[in-house]
């Protein structure tokens, strides 16, 4: 099906996946004056560079970009995007990432492994540049932490530069007092906006361009507009508007994304409020007209392990021939034609199921006992007669005992006597 969705709009792959892509990048004067800066401070050996921008803005996509580019011209990286680690493990993240290899779990001699590395790269004409994603979930310490990092030179030249990436909240927190040395050492700060409704129109075309479709026809003009209106020019929104637009469209068989397809989408995912347009019930059959509805092959699903005798196969025999029965029917999977060839399909149906209520009620007469069974045994208990399997014939007694004891009105003055009791003379009363 996904094939068969592309095909119908001429396109080549999804053009707006979610997952960054920096052969996707697309280039506008605010992204580009971002990379500019982050390539001169580390060309330059500047220490510290900042990037911050809202979710979504293409934070990620430069980074994988820089990345790229980084390692096409023989910097050693290290990339960390999980951020949510003490400042140690943190520093183990960047050890793995240049490949330096320390098996002490002492802070101190982790620093003296990555700066015997990075003399060496240092000397080799490297200039290693650890890149953090994600960098406002650092803690004051993490971060304190890696101001000290950039202390790692030698005269006149810093041994490693660091490039952090984050929301709105890391300059908040650069902003906080006991990181003022930290902020001090930021040599580049660069703040990705939104995109503009030309650069909205201009980023579609792009990514249409790349999956195998030119020209405006597929997204006209007032569509543009409405992905713009609700998006606010945040990329990430862009992809997940106009992906579900196409496929709203291919649903219809239309080859044009229409502006009322737009809207649906944003309604669907509560983007619409923004902007002063009412909410709706969730209202979407674009998935069911587009796949079928995933069915079942109920012959080679296995018998769930309640349903597997035990330990009493005496009360229904017939029970372990149907299990047999449906297993070897599951085993057969890769060569149903064949079974069904040999088998009259009507009576063969008719007895896999037949066989499989058997091994039901098996089941459950089975629970019926061993529960009948433990209320007996807390009953005798109760009563003060005990019972294991040498005396278990007594169950008879002891439910009449309990059946007359319960018999006794809930208001007779006999409630509050002892409940009777058991004789014990032996087994001449059975």
């Amino acid at each position: 099906m996904y094939e068969e969705f592309f095909g119908h709009f001429g396109l080549q792959r999804n053009p707006f996946h979610v997952s960054p892509n920096p052969h996707g990048f697309y280039s506008t004067a605010a992204h580009d004056e971002a990379l500019s800066q982050l390539v001169f401070g580390i060309e330059s050996r500047q220490g510290m560079m900042v990037l911050t921008g809202e979710p979504g803005t293409g934070k990620t996509t430069i980074l994988h970009y820089l990345l790229e580019w980084l390692n096409q011209h023989n910097y050693s990286t290290s990339y960390v995007f999980h951020t949510l680690v003490p400042s140690t493990d943190l520093l183990r993240l960047i050890l793995r990432d240049f490949g330096v290899q320390c098996s002490s779990n002492h802070k101190s001699e982790l620093l003296v492994a990555l700066k015997e590395w990075l003399v060496a790269r240092n000397a080799a004409g490297d200039c290693p540049v650890i890149i953090i994603d994600e960098a406002q979930a650092l803690t004051s310490r993490a971060l304190d932490e890696l101001r000290m990092l950039l202390n790692l030179e030698i005269p006149g030249v810093k041994l490693v530069q660091l490039v952090l990436a984050g929301q709105q909240q890391l300059e908040e927190k650069l902003k906080w007092r006991k990181l003022a040395q930290l902020r001090q050492r930021v040599m580049c700060h660069c703040r990705l906006p939104a995109l503009s409704l030309e650069e909205t129109a201009g980023y579609i075309g792009t990514r249409l361009a790349g999956a195998g479709v030119k020209g405006s026809g597929l997204f006209p003009q007032e569509t543009v507009e409405e992905v713009f209106r609700y998006s606010k020019g945040i990329p990430r929104v862009i992809h997940l508007l106009c992906e579900h637009a196409l496929l709203a469209a291919y649903a219809d068989r239309r080859d044009t994304i229409e502006s009322g397809d737009v809207m649906r989408v944003a309604r669907q995912f509560d983007l619409a409020g923004d902007v002063g347009v009412p909410a709706e019930a969730f209202r979407s059959d674009t998935f069911c007209r587009l796949i079928p509805f995933p069915k079942l092959n109920v012959a080679a699903v296995a018998l769930p392990r309640e349903l597997e005798l035990e330990e009493e196969p005496q009360i229904m025999p017939e029970a372990a021939v149907a299990a047999e029965n449906i297993t070897a029917v599951a085993a057969l999977e890769t060569d149903r034609p064949a079974v069904i060839a040999r088998t009259a399909a009507p009576a063969f149906v008719r007895r896999v199921v037949s066989q499989s209520f058997l091994v039901y009620l098996s089941a459950v007469g089975r629970s019926f006992m061993r529960d009948g069974r433990q209320f007996l045994e807390h009953c005798a208990t109760w009563l003060g007669q005990p019972f294991g399997k040498a005396r278990l014939p007594r169950y008879r007694r002891v439910v009449a005992s309990v059946s007359a004891w319960l018999k006794v009105p809930l208001g007779s003055a006999r409630i509050a006597s002892p409940p009777p009791q058991v004789s014990s003379s032996g087994h001449k009363h059975f």
